[in-house]
């Protein structure tokens, strides 16, 4: 049952491509389980529950630490932390004998992740579409990768519409992204530093979605 509740959650954080997604819930959720029925079995005479889950918390506490990323834009994994933390209780549940109450708290985790983010973009509004033409030296290559990996670590939806070349030292590429939320214009900022990119030219706002 362990399994099954680390599969539940797991599968949401995959889809997510998040750092600890189902391999790792599983193995945190069925590891707690595991230490939890030792605990309570026969050769330790039942007598070490509680220590054994304080230090489950305790190592637990130190991976999800691990998962907090912080840069000069913003912190990230927080919430990869805080899931990692929940299903560690969520496989003590289980060990203790609980699984219908930890599949209950599975599924609860799961309306969390899921339900609770289009809570999230009810609350702050819809995504304000914009649109930003890149200028930047190719660098043989170089720039656009690097370009290309912000957008695939940006957070929220971004597109990229064309490219084409400014003059023949520079080329310039349209990228549509949510000009609204913080953490979605983020990307920006790294954009901005790299020390190929020329300019971040504002274009007109696209439709809310």
């Amino acid at each position: 049952m362990a399994f099954v509740c680390g599969a539940i959650v797991g599968f949401e954080r995959e889809r997510g491509h998040k750092p600890a997604g189902l391999r790792t819930q599983i193995l945190i959720c069925v590891g707690s389980a595991i230490f939890t029925v030792v605990s309570m079995s026969p050769p330790l005479g039942g007598r070490e529950p509680a220590r054994i889950a304080a230090q489950i918390v305790t190592g637990v506490g130190f991976l999800g630490a691990g998962s907090i990323l912080r840069d000069q834009r913003q912190i990230t994994g927080l919430t990869t932390a805080a899931t990692i933390w929940t299903v560690s209780a969520i496989g003590i549940v289980c060990g203790v004998g609980y699984a219908t109450a930890g599949v209950v708290l599975s599924l609860g985790v799961l309306v969390v992740l899921v339900a609770f983010r289009q809570a999230e973009v009810w609350l702050t509004g819809l995504c304000s579409r914009t649109t930003t033409v890149v200028v930047y030296r190719p660098a043989k290559g170089k720039t656009r990768a690097l370009i290309l990996r912000a957008l695939d670590e940006a957070h929220g939806h971004t597109a990229l519409d064309e490219e084409k070349d400014r003059s023949p030292e520079l080329r310039e590429m349209r990228i549509h992204h949510c000009d609204r939320h913080r953490d979605h214009r983020a990307f920006l900022a790294l954009l901005a530093s790299m020390p190929n990119i020329e300019a971040l030219e504002p274009s007109s706002p696209l439709d809310p979605v």
